[in-house]
């Protein structure tokens, strides 16, 4: 009777090995193609507040200075996927003309991975400065002013090897009148260049 139960052991545990395996199997490809079916999403970049405390603009030797703080929010949109985010540049625009390149991160020194369905806030980022420009039509500063200032966001993703840019147009008020400026309720979402 044992010659008889032996077979029979042994073809069970072999049976239950084989249901495991195969079980796994399709786990491990259910799990892959699921990754696999989300379409990728690049980073999504707003700007949650923004305070120009100097905007200085002259004809005869065409040079601009300036001061602008932001609260830059990143999200991941993705609900798998991560981001490896290697480069972030921020550059203002006025009227055609760059100023104020400022570098968040850099491939060299930092790697940032950004996890998915998640959000990560730059606060105070300050773009200042002073320099020659191209010159642009100047109106005397007063109160009632609004400067239409892009902010333009470069980075480079290495999970989907691709290198972006998305631009925030801003309207703003010069904060040294009337100590108004635009804050954190009033989000301005970036858009892909």
């Amino acid at each position: 009777m044992s010659e008889t139960e032996s077979p029979d052991i042994k073809n069970t545990g072999g049976g239950v090995l084989l249901f495991l395996f195969l079980l796994f199997a399709a786990m491990f490809a259910l799990v892959m193609s699921r990754r696999h079916s989300e379409s990728y999403k690049v980073p999504e970049f707003s700007i949650g507040g923004a305070y120009l405390k100097q905007f200085n603009c002259t004809k005869v030797n065409h040079t601009i200075s300036y001061n602008l703080t932001l609260n830059i929010t990143l999200s991941n949109p993705n609900k798998i996927i991560y981001f490896e985010l290697s480069d972030i540049h921020v550059t203002a625009r006025y009227q055609n003309n760059r100023f104020g390149p400022v570098t968040l991160m850099n491939s060299s020194t930092t790697l940032f991975l950004q996890g998915p369905k998640n959000t990560t806030i730059f606060q105070n980022v300050v773009v200042q400065g002073h320099g020659k420009t191209l010159l642009f039509d100047r109106q005397p500063m007063n109160a009632d002013q609004i400067y239409n200032i892009g902010v333009e966001i470069a980075f480079r993703e290495k999970v989907g090897r691709m290198c972006g840019e998305v631009i925030c147009n801003l309207k703003l008020p010069l904060m040294g009148f009337n100590g108004t400026s635009w804050d954190r309720y009033n989000t301005t979402k970036c858009s892909e260049v």
